[in-house]
């Protein structure tokens, strides 16, 4: 893909991510307890914010990049249904994202960072997930995490397809960062405006995006043959921005893939997303 193509697709994206989505409130039929918000040191030292919701066997929600957990989660009713189903959900602000802050140059954050802290997250909750459920970025982690620790008993991958798995596709990071620095410069072009608007509507910074973009690593197609458990793969069926989701249940043995409806970004509010997520947990019990 040529920068140009790969900069405007970013552009669709950031402009898609940064205008008002409509979620809708779910009903209240019984009087759950607000989600608690609660911090935890990670394996460096830097302070992680994290949502606590619901009793039941841990899940743990990752977002996607320049979202956070209450933009991704909770407003649109996934983390309360989840709840809702007798599970305790467990949803941090990523590394740089939300109420977690930039711990330093983005340079220098240690590689595989954001699934780190989900292993010292759990180190310190005296937790192994029952199920880590990812979107976008928050999947590409979920994957590095369960490399990292082998300790998750379900995945679920939403918003990505086969191009996570190859580590030589960098357009779309390229797209990102490319927006970001120009942000950082002053420069007035709609991808650096759109990512401005993200940063102050989700609480994030430049600093942080850049950081999570510097310390990512992708779990290559060898890798995702070692994976031994129930791994549900979703996507919209108008998302394409990571290659086909199908393909990558593909990669992964006994994966499947289920489809809903709505882009990368919309996708998140279709209530097929809960219902889908709770069914496959349900499976585990």
């Amino acid at each position: 893909m040529h920068r140009t193509t790969a900069l405007g697709a970013v552009m669709l994206s950031l402009a898609l991510a940064c205008a008002p989505i409509a979620f809708a409130s779910p009903p209240v039929e019984t009087a759950m307890p607000a989600a608690q918000s609660r911090t935890f040191e990670s394996f460096d030292g830097t302070t992680i914010s994290y949502l606590d919701l619901g009793e039941g066997p841990v899940v743990l929600l990752l977002h996607g990049f320049t979202a956070n957990a209450d933009l991704n989660w909770v407003r649109p009713g996934v983390a309360q249904k989840i709840a809702d189903a007798g599970y305790r959900v467990i949803a941090p602000d990523l590394r740089g994202h939300g109420a977690s802050p930039v711990p330093d140059d983005p340079a220098n954050w240690p590689r595989d960072a954001i699934a780190r802290d989900q292993v010292a997250l759990m180190k310190h909750l005296q937790a192994e997930p029952f199920a880590v459920v990812g979107y976008s970025m928050g999947a590409i982690s979920a994957l590095r995490y369960q490399l990292l620790s082998r300790a998750s008993g379900r995945l679920v991958l939403g918003g990505v397809g086969d191009t996570v798995a190859d580590e030589s596709n960098s357009s779309r990071n390229d797209g990102f960062r490319a927006a970001i620095e120009a942000a950082m410069r002053g420069e007035e072009t709609p991808a650096a405006n759109a990512i401005l608007a993200r940063a102050k509507a989700s609480g994030g910074t430049l600093e942080g995006y850049l950081g999570a973009l510097s310390a990512r690593l992708y779990t290559g197609r060898d890798l995702l043959e070692t994976f031994d458990l129930p791994v549900l793969v979703i996507t919209g069926d108008q998302d394409t921005d990571n290659g086909s989701g199908d393909a990558l249940a593909g990669l992964i043995p006994g994966a499947r893939y289920q489809q809903i409806t709505g882009t990368h970004v919309s996708a998140v509010g279709d209530p097929a997303l809960p219902e889908a997520i709770i069914a496959f947990l349900n499976e585990g019990r």
